[in-house]
């Protein structure tokens, strides 16, 4: 049974030159050597140019793809932070000036597009491995381990959000 280790983290860790850089790639190095990977897949937007964990697979000999999904209408979702003023990409009317920061999840039908997408990326992709690291959004992670699962994978889920907060 292939295997898949997802590793769901903020996509600016992903950026190459992201100050956590380093720390993305203490657990990419530890992942790698844990579970034997031969891949390096990642939800990834190449019109944004190489990211960290394609540099991170070349470095360290391990094939890498990108397993998101084009630019096309059916998988477009909301803009990220901030929220789009006026009217927060359409949801909320009238618009709230005063609003914080925060991103707005959907059209659910759009993500539901992306990972059903992502799937079949992550099964195009593993074709030639057994092993392989999947890097993608945390809004992804719970949704993708259970279709990963459903497609006939071992999965193994992780999350990192950067530095620890000491209560």
């Amino acid at each position: 049974m292939k295997s898949v280790a997802l590793l769901a983290t903020l996509h600016e860790y992903q950026i190459l030159g992201s100050p956590h850089n380093s720390e993305l790639e203490k657990r990419l190095k530890y992942l790698m050597l844990r579970f034997g990977a031969q891949v390096v897949l990642e939800e990834w937007f190449e019109k944004n140019g190489p990211s960290f964990a394609a540099g991170f697979a070349a470095k360290s000999g391990l094939a890498w793809a990108s397993v998101g999904t084009r630019d096309e209408e059916q998988f477009r979702t909301y803009t990220c932070p901030p929220i789009n003023h006026p009217g927060h990409d359409g949801t909320l009317q009238p618009p709230d000036w005063n609003a914080p920061s925060m991103a707005e999840y959907g059209p659910f039908k759009s993500q539901e597009n992306r990972e059903n997408q992502m799937v079949k990326n992550v099964e195009a992709e593993m074709e030639s491995y057994e092993t392989g690291i999947f890097v993608l959004g945390l809004a992804h992670l719970h949704s993708l381990f259970g279709k990963l699962m459903t497609a006939g994978f071992k999965v193994t889920g992780y999350h990192w959000i950067g530095p620890a907060i000491k209560i």
